[in-house]
């Protein structure tokens, strides 16, 4: 009994010692690459705007937390992948099972990886990237407050500023001068107003640190939500104030929006708010934040029966198992979030149905392993793809 005890011991540590490698590895260029899709822009703060690069670098590192919550599922997932395809690959499955170790057996390595995984995911999902998500704003403001040109971006819809959309189509090399101009602005209480403009361009009242935005040849069109009715008002020039500072010292956590908010305030919040549509998206979000750890310890059990089915010793196959498996993880989860948002159906079944399917694939694909029943890689892809909608031949694939 003491020598099964320890062999079942080395073998827990053995497959450990294989999937953390392949998971710090992992997580490392995951994170990378998705970080580098910033870097462009953040390296024109620090070029072109003369921004400090210790506040860029500062900037860069709170939006990893929002990062880490997709990438850490997909490395542990490729991490126990990869390990059990080496396994496969060099036929120590075989040996082991030839010794009567089934599949179950070999199990509990991957159970304990998974729940770290687990808390290491809900760290970040249900604490650390919202509250990053606040300093990041805040941060934003704090900048706009001294560089009133930091807080438009070219193309690109600003949120930052409560009650405020705004997009600009081009700005003027080396000059504030904006235009194509939209705004639209739902601080009034009773009234909401959207502003298009020709021209325009962005100052900052330096003693009382407001924002002023000088906009040129346009209208103003206006909803009076309190009595159904619109008007319109064309103008030469118009100066639009926005005070940011202010906003962020009320006490009113609605001001924070759904991605800045504690978790635990996110319902609260919700009720708060006056229709269904708008509420239902920090309800979405809530079940969003809980369900990502969920996925993370799904993703990574899924790895061991997919990694024990083949015989594969190219790592670009399990890149590739990985990765479609990923894709379709988050078609299928977008499609959720969207029938949610919709109304179609309710935020608990768009968010948790898919991780009812990747329950039900997981212990299905253990079972089938487990029994010694083969699966084809090519067709497996071929329907991960598919389903996907990336759909594709898979006669180039090599194993």
């Amino acid at each position: 009994m003491r020598a099964q005890f320890l062999t079942y011991r080395i073998l827990n540590r053995y497959i450990l010692s294989e999937i953390l490698p392949n998971f710090l590895v992992s997580i490392i260029v995951f994170t990378t690459i998705m970080l580098m899709a910033r870097a462009l822009q953040l390296t024109n703060l620090v070029i072109a705007k003369g921004i400090k690069l210790s506040m860029v670098l500062e900037i860069f590192a709170l939006a990893a937390p929002r990062i880490l919550t997709m990438t850490i599922p997909m490395a542990a997932l490729l991490a126990v992948l990869m390990a059990f395809l080496r396994f496969s690959a060099d036929s120590e499955l075989t040996v082991w099972r030839a010794s009567g170790l089934s599949l179950y057996q070999m199990t509990p390595p991957v159970l304990l990886f998974g729940i770290a995984i687990t808390i290491l995911t809900a760290l970040f999902s249900l604490w650390l990237a919202p509250m990053a998500n606040w300093r990041f704003k805040v941060k934003l403001l704090d900048l706009a407050k001294t560089r009133a040109d930091l807080a438009i971006m070219e193309q690109t819809f600003v949120r930052s500023f409560p009650g405020l959309i705004l997009y600009i189509g081009q700005l003027a090399p080396g000059s504030d001068t904006m235009s194509q101009i939209f705004i639209e602005d739902s601080r009034g209480e009773n009234e909401k107003a959207a502003i298009v403009a020709q021209k325009g361009r962005l100052s900052l009242n330096r003693e009382t640190g407001a924002l002023l935005f000088h906009l040129e040849n346009g209208v103003i069109d206006r909803i009076h939500t309190n009595r159904d009715s619109t008007d319109s008002i064309f103008f030469d020039l118009y100066e639009l104030k926005f005070s940011p500072g202010e906003e962020l010292e009320r006490e009113n956590g609605l001001l924070l929006g759904r991605m800045e908010l504690p978790t635990s305030e996110l319902k609260s919040a919700a009720a708060l708010l006056p229709t269904p549509t708008q509420n239902v998206m920090y309800y979405i979000e809530w079940h969003n934040r809980w369900s990502i750890p969920v996925t993370a310890f799904l993703m990574t059990m899924l790895g061991l029966p997919l990694g024990a089915s083949f015989r594969a010793k190219s790592r670009n196959f399990a890149l590739l198992m990985g990765l479609s498996i990923f894709i379709s993880y988050y078609v299928l989860s977008s499609l959720g979030w969207s029938l949610a948002k919709t109304g179609l159906i309710s935020p608990l079944s768009g968010l948790w149905s898919i991780n009812i399917l990747l329950t039900g694939l997981t212990l299905f694909l253990l079972r089938r392993i487990n029994t010694g029943l083969p699966i084809d890689p090519r067709t497996f892809i071929g329907h991960l793809l598919a389903s996907s909608g990336q759909s594709r031949p898979t006669h180039g694939i090599k194993l």
